[in-house]
């Protein structure tokens, strides 16, 4: 399974809450723009379009460990399968300087169609690059 570099940054201070860590919802900010640029390595943003979007069906967060302020943050992502419609991706956050995994989360995605607002079929010719990814 390849894995890519999605995601690089530092945690700001506004993202941080009460307890002094980083507030889940910036998680999912950090894990959303890894998304994206996973799709990118996959050529699913290539199909989007007004007509057919990618949207998450399920995601499952674990958070591993805290970070603080200033801490810098780097996600590794990967597709880990895929069927006739769904996409799984998973998304390994790492503390930048310790290299330890903070957070992960696994994402099951799929093609949708704006106008019909259903899942459609990953098209045949994307297929063969799909599992490359993941061999």
């Amino acid at each position: 399974m390849k894995k890519f570099l999605t995601y690089k940054g530092a945690v700001m201070t506004w993202e941080c809450d009460s307890n002094g860590h980083m507030n889940v919802m910036y998680y999912i900010n950090k894990f959303e723009n890894a998304g994206r640029n996973l799709s990118l390595e996959m050529g699913t943003s290539k199909m989007m379009s007004k007509e057919i979007g990618f949207v998450v069906v399920e995601q499952t967060i674990k958070y591993l460990q805290e970070v603080f302020e200033d801490d810098l943050l780097y996600v590794e992502s990967s597709l880990v399968s895929f069927s006739n419609k769904a996409l799984i991706m998973r998304h390994d956050m790492f503390n930048g300087l310790t290299k330890e995994v903070v957070s992960s989360m696994d994402v099951v995605g799929v093609l949708f169609d704006k106008i019909n607002r259903k899942a459609i079929p990953i098209p045949a010719e994307r297929i063969d690059s799909l599992k490359e990814m993941i061999a």
